[in-house]
């Protein structure tokens, strides 16, 4: 009997004062209860790689790492059925660290399944649309729902518990459709990867 799903979530802000702990927590809550996934929290501000120096990009050398930091966060892309990424946006784009991360790899996130939570604000929408196009590129499928957290909501979350109780409450129903078609995505491609690793085994 196959595993259940292991996804990781990336936390894509590096800020001391951010406000991805806030959903962070929210869909931790969220997911405790499930049994049909196993989830692991990647916080790039305790996983920050060096700026991007590699000899050959990831594609053209795969698992080619120059270190023990690179290789230990590679294995744990590696182990990962898919990806729920947390992030912000600045200036209509997504983080200079969460990009430095995905390129670092390449075969580690090929033919698995990314879904997004964003928050900013137009939540995130901008930012998310980027990191579509670079799904695309790492052969990778992007889960269609998405949680947007938009900036008049930030505040009231932030000061008011009772405020934030309601505006994830009202944002359940887009959480579970995310996670049901992320559980969709990264069974059939988990599938699908050991089908292919068993012909090329044979």
């Amino acid at each position: 009997m196959a595993s259940v799903p292991k996804i990781l979530i990336i936390v894509a802000s590096t800020r001391t004062a951010r406000f991805a702990d806030y959903p962070l927590a929210w869909v931790l809550e969220r997911t405790a209860y499930r049994t049909d996934f196993a989830f692991e929290v990647f916080d790039l501000r305790e996983n920050l790689l060096p700026l991007y120096d590699l000899q050959a990009p990831p594609a053209m050398a795969p698992r080619a790492y120059s270190s023990d930091q690179q290789r230990e966060i590679g294995e744990r892309l590696d182990a990962a059925d898919g990806y729920f990424v947390i992030t912000n946006e600045f200036n209509h784009g997504y983080t200079a660290a969460l990009k430095n991360l995905i390129d670092h790899y390449f075969v580690e996130f090929v033919h698995k399944p990314i879904s997004f939570l964003g928050y900013g604000n137009v939540g995130g929408s901008r930012a998310i649309e980027q990191l579509r196009q670079v799904a695309a590129e790492l052969d990778m499928v992007s889960v269609r729902p998405t949680v947007h957290i938009f900036g008049p909501q930030m505040a009231p979350i932030r000061i008011d518990g009772a405020a934030r109780a309601d505006i994830f409450a009202a944002l359940e129903p887009r959480l579970d459709l995310l996670l049901t078609d992320l559980h969709w995505w990264a069974s059939a491609l988990s599938a699908a990867r050991r089908a292919d690793s068993e012909i090329e085994s044979a």
